[in-house]
């Protein structure tokens, strides 16, 4: 018995000492055990679950994954749980499971709602209020946020300047700000809008971040350490355990080549082709259009088009393929372990519906 106790006390010293924490670290950050709720939405939760929850147990905080609604919002699981992460398109919930999440929360529970989790459970403004407010609408981009007035004291973002990357530009509607503290904005236009914020909920807490469309978030450290200090405010934990994190980092100037400009240029030329190209603009209400546009600039032969691109010094470009070995309108593409290029073509979107089974679009592959 005294060889196997000592062994226990070596290896778990030798855990600890390979983690990189002290055992002083260890007795403070305590473990914590959450469940993370997803569905078969396009956010693709579970692959999403797959980039964040290995590094959040690499900081003690155990998180199983779930698509079962049902079984997670009782009252006899909730009660074994320090929180619940929500990531999901999950349009409604029953009353008992309002209920069931309300009082969890109420009673002292942990609440983390991230990103398309603001538009879930639209049918209870008891639970969107709880939020703290609905997703609206969005854009894309690549973009950082900004720290508010009230970040400078809260312990949430002691240490944290957040991070670049590409995501959905988030705008929420329905805000309830009782209780609720923004720490993070993203410029909207000449608006702040608000993108991480925590709220008071009974004896419970809620964290929310606008972060986290896909894996280009997901897998960023600066997201991690985000989630971790809100999954431990949540809990009513100590924040201040997170390690420090200084936001984008970037590499040297130096470390890119100088950009090579093209010369001897053909002007473009442009026609008109009557009042006809819808001119889409930015509004809060989705799809608005202004008067159409008119002139629309002619094509230019392939080998011209290539010269009107700069390429890094010791890069150049050549061509794979061009008309009339691609049809339609090309809107997106990739290539393949095997050299191919795929294309997505568009003949009919987005104005011309055509009736089940005579679609023209296609996937074209290219090899």
């Amino acid at each position: 018995m005294l060889y196997t106790t000592r062994c226990i006390i070596i290896i778990a010293y030798f855990i600890i000492l390979w983690t990189g924490a002290s055992p002083a670290d260890a007795q403070v950050a305590k473990r914590l055990s959450l469940q993370f709720l997803g569905d078969q939405g396009h956010h693709q939760p579970a692959r999403r679950a797959s980039e964040l929850l290995p590094a959040l147990a690499e900081r003690g905080l155990d998180v199983q994954y779930s698509e079962d609604l049902a079984a997670v919002l009782r009252p006899e699981n909730l009660a074994n749980l320090d929180g619940l992460i929500l990531y999901a398109n999950i349009d409604r919930i029953s009353d008992e499971q309002a209920k069931a999440l309300l009082d969890y929360v109420n009673g002292g529970g942990a609440f983390i709602p991230l990103h398309c989790a603001s538009f879930c459970f639209r049918n209870n403004e008891q639970v969107v209020e709880m939020m703290g407010a609905q997703f609206q609408r969005h854009g894309t981009g690549t973009f950082t946020v900004s720290p508010t007035e009230a970040a400078a004291s809260h312990p949430v973002m002691s240490g944290y300047r957040s991070f670049e990357s590409w995501d959905e530009t988030y705008v929420h509607t329905k805000h309830n700000e009782k209780n609720r503290t923004v720490l993070e904005y993203r410029q909207e236009g000449s608006q702040r809008e608000p993108w991480t914020w925590v709220r008071q909920q009974g004896k419970g807490r809620v964290f929310y971040t606008a972060w986290g469309h896909d894996t280009r978030t997901f897998s960023n450290p600066g997201f991690h350490n985000l989630v971790e200090r809100g999954i431990r405010w949540a809990c009513q934990e100590d924040p201040s355990i997170v390690p420090d994190f200084s936001g984008p980092q970037k590499e040297p100037l130096e470390a890119f080549p100088v950009i090579r400009k093209q010369t001897e240029l053909r002007e473009f030329e442009f026609i008109d082709v009557g009042p006809k190209i819808p001119n889409y603009v930015v509004s809060r209400k989705w799809g608005k259009q202004e008067k159409p546009r008119n002139m629309m600039q002619k094509p230019l032969p392939a080998a011209e088009s290539m010269k009107h691109y700069s390429v890094p010094d010791g890069f150049s470009i050549s061509l794979f393929a061009a008309d009339p070995d691609i049809g339609g309108k090309p809107i997106c593409m990739n290539w393949d372990e095997r050299g191919r290029l795929w294309i997505a073509e568009t003949y009919d979107y987005p104005n011309e519906k055509q009736p089940l089974g005579k679609g023209r679009d296609r996937i074209r592959i290219c090899e």
